[in-house]
């Protein structure tokens, strides 16, 4: 993005779209979730029974309420995110698909109207259903995030599917399929939660996410073309 000046023109946009939804989403977000850590808590101590005044007692009343602060918190963002990639996805679509002409792995095509309404459709509903299904997923993992302990896992999730939802953009524009994009995931694993944990540092730093979200695309994208270079060559060599 500081060495391409379309890119960067290409990110205004999805970036101020980003800046609403996070500002209006964490202005009335971040109240309401904070409420309800204290009834969580309470309902976690009489679920466990623990006598009111014990030195156990205040212990937890202290400790429990540091451990789902975490898990409240990042899935509000999870689920802002949601609700950005529902109305920013065929811009980040077109960032991504720019970033691989750019590095010259796509080539440049003559913009046709029915090849583009054609695609813009069949991405708007594909980014419907991944969205309800990651928002299905994100409840989930937002229940179990309850059970003592499981809130650690449940957060590496939540990130993973950021991570692989933002480079499903780069797979788009390359044009792979299904099985082929699992496939990319499951063998670099390791870029997968190295990314996913950058993006759950940034996404606690207030305002950094504004420029995390446009920026993480083009990350991404240059990475998953380098790492899918990298993965023909070697197969070259193999053969």
């Amino acid at each position: 993005m500081a060495s391409n000046t379309s890119i960067r023109r290409l990110a205004i946009l999805p970036f101020f779209i980003t800046l609403v939804i996070f500002v209006v989403g964490l202005a009335w977000g971040l109240p309401f979730v904070t409420s309800f850590v204290a009834p969580t808590t309470s309902w976690i101590l009489k679920a466990l029974t623990i006598r009111s005044g014990s030195s156990l007692y205040g212990v937890l009343s202290w400790v429990i309420p540091v451990l789902l602060w975490p898990p409240f918190a990042l899935f509000l963002l999870y689920m802002l995110w949601i609700i950005t990639r529902l109305f920013a996805s065929p811009l980040y679509s077109l960032l991504a698909e720019r970033v691989l002409i750019a590095s010259g792995s796509l080539k440049d095509e003559k913009f046709h109207m029915f090849t583009w309404v054609r695609v813009s459709l069949r991405m708007a509903i594909v980014s419907i259903i991944r969205t309800f299904t990651f928002a299905i997923v994100g409840f989930l993992l937002f229940v179990l995030s309850f059970i003592p302990g499981v809130g650690i896992v449940t957060s590496v999730c939540f990130m993973c599917i950021v991570t692989s939802d933002i480079c499903d953009y780069a797979f788009e524009a390359m044009q792979w399929k299904l099985r082929r994009r699992i496939d990319f995931l499951r063998s670099h694993f390791g870029f997968v939660l190295g990314f996913s944990a950058m993006l759950a540092v940034v996404f606690l730093i207030p305002g950094l996410n504004f420029f995390l979200l446009p920026a993480s695309v083009v990350g991404a994208t240059d990475a998953v073309r380098k790492l899918a270079a990298s993965d023909a060559s070697n197969e070259r060599i193999a053969s």
